[in-house]
Order: structure tokens, then sequence, then C-alpha cells
């Protein structure tokens, strides 16, 4: 849609007096500076949506490449930039052809200088697809990073709680094991009477001489 309306601009007429619109406020840059006010600020969200860093690239790109090369291309945009066409545009306002710019020794630097000038908004507009697009980037590295950082926490954290639930089932019986591995895990601790209640007088002694054990993991 915005391709379409700016293939219905016309492209190739220098700024009038008498034009209130672009052409007059942005000279030969109008349409380009029409562009980057109007149609493309719509691309700003892309900073704050969170999208994947493939479709971020891939809307960015295509926005420019639609609205900076192809329709320009086929609508003659760029012409006039050309040289001819700025030094025409020249002697067109200045009819009484004074001033530097009419100067042969400076013609040729004013001319650069001003093709510099109006190509400007089109700088701007490449420079936030650029922005766009490392930001994204950034964005994306940092969330995989997260994501992974989070996923190799949580299989530590289930080796770990594997491991020292193996060590306890080495050292103690099974029953007074599965007692502190109980107490360990539940939320509320349990009176030591009632927790043991189903426990054999025998482990009920091994039992209480272990209510806190404190376990020291090492690498030998």
């Amino acid at each position: 849609m915005m391709g379409w309306n700016l293939a219905e601009e016309n492209m190739t007429l220098p700024p009038s007096s008498t034009d209130p619109g672009w052409q007059y406020n942005f000279g030969i840059a109008s349409w380009v500076a029409g562009t980057g006010f109007y149609h493309l600020p719509v691309f700003l969200l892309l900073f704050f949506v969170p999208l994947p860093f493939a479709e971020t690239c891939f809307i960015t790109v295509m926005g420019i490449l639609v609205n900076l090369i192809i329709v320009p291309m086929v609508g003659d945009g760029w012409v006039i930039f050309s040289y001819e066409r700025i030094k025409e545009n020249l002697s067109v306002n200045n009819a009484d052809r004074e001033g530097p710019c009419f100067d042969p020794e400076y013609q040729d630097l004013c001319i650069r200088m001003t093709q510099w000038n109006w190509s400007f908004p089109a700088s701007t507009i490449l420079f936030i697809g650029i922005m766009i697009v490392f930001a994204s980037f950034s964005s994306s590295v940092a969330s995989r990073r997260n994501y992974t950082t989070k996923r190799l926490v949580r299989i530590l954290t289930m080796q770990q709680k594997k491991d020292r639930e193996d060590l306890l089932l080495s050292i103690f019986p099974k029953s007074v094991a599965k007692h502190m591995l109980e107490k360990q895990t539940s939320e509320k601790l349990l009176d030591s009477r009632q927790s043991l209640r189903d426990i054999d007088a025998q482990n009920y002694t091994a039992a209480r001489m272990h209510q806190n054990v404190t376990i020291l993991f090492t690498d030998i």
C-alpha cells in the first residue's frame, strides 16, 4: 500500500513556489522526505515489537527495497538527484545567475554539496533501517542466550537433585533417606513424631540421630 501510494506521486517535478506540499518545503528531495515522514514511521514499531530477527529483517528490507529502490527506479525518482537536473534546477530558481553556484570554479562543488544535502532524508531512512535490524539482532541474541542459560540451570538443578538423592540412598537406609528427602522438599515442615510415625522402630532411632545432616559435595 505504501509503495502504491508512493508510485502515484510525480517524482520528477522540480520544486515550485506555487506547490504548498513536499516539493515546496523539501525541494528536489520532496518524495524522499515525504516517504520518510509519511510512509515509513510505522516501521519504528519494530524497535519495540518483539518479532523474530528473520521477520524483522524481512519487513525492514522489503520496506526499504520497495519505497527507496523499486518504486523510485520505475518512476525515475532518482533522476532529480543527477548532476544535470540539479544544474538545471539551479538555473530555473536563479534567473539572474548570481551566486557562488554559478561561478565555474565552485559550480561543481556546489552541485555535489546539493546532492549530499538533499539525499540526507534517504540516508536517514537507511540508517534507521540498519539500526532496526541491529536492535532486532541484539535482542534475538540476548533472548537466545537467556533461554540457553535457563535451560542449562534447569538441567543442572535436576542433575544435582538426582545426585543428592542417590547419595542419601547410598548412605542411609532407604526408609530414612526417603524421609529426609520428603522433609527437604515439603513446603511445610512436619513434626518429627508425625513424620516418623510410619517408620519402624529400628529406623526411627537412626532417623532421630540424623535429623540435621549437612552434605558437602567436592571434586576429588
